[in-house]
């Protein structure tokens, strides 16, 4: 069993596939948030807490789940086998997204309203389509300058440095618990290898590196 789902979380078709359904997943989600609302702006600013939510589930997972030593080692070597190949296709199961979302927003319309659950959850799964989209550029193009290129110099040192630089679409989370690294020029040695591309059009970047 873990062999089948270190072979399915390797795949190249499940690579993409999981991008659309996390996409599919967030876009439902607001749907259903908004068609269950009675204030529509109030549900809205509830998929945007989502969304920034997520920034702390990215630094939480990536940091204490793939990168501590813990029982559940199919996370760790899963995650490994990026470590060891950075430009392989790793990825959740496919289907993980809108199972977990689902979950997720069941357990918190006992709480709150239904429409404020799905409106939570999909932001944070837009958030998780976001986080996915960033990593599979930066390791497959350099960016020239700006908020692209200081994030992929970030994680680019993360590689080197598996315990600093957490954070992938921000650094905010390793500033608070004290494992951000500040890198030296040196230090981004191989970073040219990567194709450059014109930080003002990430979207075409996507596209280019499919």
């Amino acid at each position: 069993m873990k062999k089948m789902i270190l072979n399915l979380t390797s795949s190249k078709p499940n690579y993409y596939l999981s991008m659309l359904v996390d996409l599919f997943t967030a876009i439902t989600f607001l749907y259903l948030a908004l068609s269950h609302s009675n204030d529509m702006a109030a549900t809205f600013a509830l998929f945007i807490v989502g969304v920034i939510f997520f920034t702390f589930l990215e630094y939480a997972v990536h940091a204490w789940l793939f990168h501590l030593n813990h029982p559940l080692k199919v996370f760790i070597e899963g995650h490994a086998h990026h470590h060891q190949n950075p430009f392989s296709y790793d990825a959740m199961p496919f289907f993980m997204s809108f199972v977990i979302a689902t979950i997720l927003a069941i357990v918190f319309s006992t709480f709150i309203s239904t429409s404020s659950a799905l409106a939570i959850v999909g932001g944070i799964t837009l958030g998780y389509f976001n986080y996915g989209i960033m990593h599979h550029l930066m390791h497959r193009v350099e960016f020239k300058s700006n908020y692209w290129r200081y994030m992929q110099e970030f994680h680019f040192v993360h590689h080197k440095k598996p315990l600093m630089n957490n954070g992938i679409t921000t650094d905010i989370w390793d500033r608070v618990f004290g494992t951000y690294y500040q890198w030296s020029p040196k230090e981004l040695k191989g970073i040219e290898k990567l194709k450059r591309v014109d930080s003002e059009h990430p979207i075409k970047a996507i596209f280019d590196t499919i």
